[in-house]
């Protein structure tokens, strides 16, 4: 929290332990908001691994299509088109 924040209600976002206990049930958050629930804290740090997981691998694939858009077509343009789509 900043200085001039002090009588702010607004939490930052990432106040260190993301995981927190609720109901009897582990959940963790995101930027995107709060998953859960998960029987164990162990379930749900490994649903977050995965959810980072698939994040960096959506990150890569975008990446790789814009490479693609910005290089010259070349060959067959719905070989491109087809390599696209399976991104």
């Amino acid at each position: 929290m900043r200085k001039n924040d002090e009588n702010s209600n607004v939490r930052p976002f990432r106040t260190g332990d993301r995981y927190f206990h609720a109901e009897g049930r582990w959940w963790y958050t995101t930027r995107e908001g709060d998953e859960g629930p998960f029987v164990t804290r162990e379930g749900a740090e490994a649903h977050l691994r995965g959810y980072i997981g698939a994040q960096e691998l959506t990150e890569k694939h975008q990446a790789k299509m814009e490479t693609m858009r910005k290089s010259p077509r070349q060959g067959d343009p719905t070989i491109w088109d087809r390599q696209l789509d399976a991104l």
